[in-house]
């Protein structure tokens, strides 16, 4: 897969006239990247796990959002 990244113009310029800089950058892009992918993978397989026997329901999971923001705006008293 190709994924395009958007970089700042100087580092742009300065990666197009150093090549072995460019590599050097390119490599750890697609290192970290992928590892953030497989740590996010990983945790979306498993919250999935876990939350395969659930019985709530998306509005159950809203009304409880609402609950915890109100009750959280409440001890800063936001509201």
């Amino acid at each position: 897969m190709v994924v395009e990244i958007k970089l700042p113009k100087e580092i742009e310029i300065r990666l197009r006239k150093d090549k072995n800089l460019r590599h050097i950058i390119v490599k750890r892009l697609e290192r970290d990247i992928a590892r953030e992918i497989k740590e996010d993978l990983f945790l979306v397989m498993l919250f999935d796990d876990l939350l395969r026997e659930s019985k709530l329901t998306e509005e159950d999971v809203e009304n409880l959002d609402r609950k915890i923001k109100e009750s959280i705006m409440e001890r800063l008293r936001w509201k």
